[in-house]
């Protein structure tokens, strides 16, 4: 018997079997996103560097890479740098059990689609269906669901697997030849949190990204992994999930895809998805604040999260993993934003003031599972007033999701901001109607979005 195998089999069943309406609906909402925010990701300096190195070295003239000018480069290379472009801004969806799933899987899709001449994307949406499908089951068989539980960031342990078993339905590939695809791409497997924070966290995306879309490729040559590679004694679960690992979780039942339950958890803010909880109680608070009276102190009161617990974010990009630095950026602007994480909102005098004021208190009784979660904030005024704020799950958290209008608002924020608003509006069309477009249109969506703004 092998888990991989059988695991590889399921996936292929559950593509076969095709999507539910709502799981269309989620895949064609996921695609938007992940174009929406790749686009302006694009324009951050970590994908700048990446497609850089990129076009020096050159390669076969295959896929677009998003928003840089560059010619067509080899697929792998591309899903790497738009995988990377499309997780920089941690704009998007956060998934439960904690993962992101669309970075790791999207990109490598449509570089591979675009090197075999397009594909329909009816199909395109079965394969980041089933490649979400593979990371939230290996995410959940990990048996790791607290964030400080983590050795490794989430996309780096499962995102290979997922690029690859998307990557094999393009393909084609049968239930043996899918499975040394995973089991090439479990080799993949890794990511260090520790560089959380720095650049180096949207290449966790895009390596898993290229990752598995070499895997799959390699494995319709005919190149091997073990048998087991997953469900193995020395195997990716033992490797990853230790005594916890449990294999039953991979083929267990499901009523639908879990694109669509409990499906994306849509952010509204670009940032780690912890720092939302904390966001949206500073802005709870705020709205309680007639303007009278400086903040003397505040005080989060929320789950032990070290890894969030910044008290002097080094740049604007390390403030997106800080609850102090979110928290600040929501009191004084009343709004985050893209600019709020640039290095020129970091160090600003009014900043600078504030975050020595803000102290996290640690909560050991309160679980920091972003479906159990919750966060209060407290202001102390230098009048003596206090002004309090909670937050139990942001906007778009799994039960409450974000309105449709306001998703479509975000999608085109992003899109004009990096494209104009025209040319932002006519991807954003592209996207929305995926479902039903044949093999030249999707080349058509990826053309439109080469050049930069």
């Amino acid at each position: 018997m092998s888990t991989t195998l059988d695991f590889a089999a399921f996936l292929l069943a559950r593509g076969d079997a095709g999507l539910s309406p709502a799981a269309g609906r989620a895949a064609t909402d996921l695609v938007c996103d992940g174009l929406a925010v790749a686009a302006l990701g694009a324009r951050e300096p970590a994908p700048r560097h990446l497609a850089e190195m990129a076009v020096e070295a050159g390669g076969v003239a295959q896929a677009v890479l998003v928003g840089q000018g560059a010619p067509l480069l080899p697929a792998s290379v591309a899903a790497r740098v738009n995988g990377a472009a499309m997780h920089v801004l941690d704009f998007e969806p956060m998934w439960n059990p904690a993962n992101h799933s669309l970075s790791t899987t999207l990109p490598a899709l449509l570089a591979l689609a675009e090197s075999c001449g397009g594909v329909a994307g009816g199909k395109l949406l079965v394969a980041l269906a089933v490649g979400i499908e593979a990371q939230a089951r290996l995410r959940t068989a990990s048996g790791m669901f607290e964030p400080g539980q983590f050795t490794f960031h989430p996309p780096g342990m499962v995102g290979a697997i997922g690029s690859a078993a998307g990557c094999g339905i393009l393909l084609g590939l049968d239930a043996p030849r899918l499975a040394m695809a995973m089991g090439i791409a479990a080799s993949r497997a890794g990511a260090l949190i520790a560089n959380v924070g720095s650049m180096t966290k949207c290449l966790h995306c895009g390596d898993a990204a290229a990752g598995g879309l070499e895997a799959a490729l390699l494995a319709a040559r005919g190149f091997s992994a073990d048998a087991d590679a997953i469900g193995g004694p020395r195997g990716w679960g033992r490797a990853f999930g230790g005594d916890r690992f449990d294999a039953a979780i991979l083929t267990a039942p499901a009523e639908d895809w879990h694109i669509a339950g409990p499906g994306p958890a849509f952010k509204l803010y670009p940032s780690q998805y912890g720092t939302h909880f904390v966001i949206t109680a500073a802005l709870d608070a705020r709205r309680r604040w007639d303007g009278r009276g400086a903040i003397r102190r505040v005080v989060v009161t929320a789950p032990a999260m070290a890894y969030v617990d910044r008290p002097l974010p080094a740049t604007g990009l390390a403030g997106k993993f800080s609850f102090q630095y979110t928290a600040a950026a929501a009191l004084l602007d009343g709004r985050v934003g893209v600019d709020s994480f640039a290095d020129a909102r970091r160090f600003s005098a009014d900043m600078e003031a504030l975050l020595p004021r803000i102290a996290i208190l640690p909560d050991p009784r309160r679980e920091g599972r972003f479906d159990r979660m919750r966060v209060d904030l407290e202001i102390e005024l230098d009048d003596g007033r206090r002004l309090q704020g909670m937050c139990d799950g942001p906007p778009g958290i799994w039960g409450r999701p974000v309105p449709a209008a306001a998703l479509r608002e975000k999608w085109r924020d992003c899109l004009a901001a990096a494209f104009g608003a025209d040319r932002g509006g006519a991807v954003l069309e592209r996207a929305a109607a995926i479902g039903g477009q044949g093999p030249r249109d999707l080349l058509a969506l990826m053309e439109s979005m080469a050049a930069p703004g």
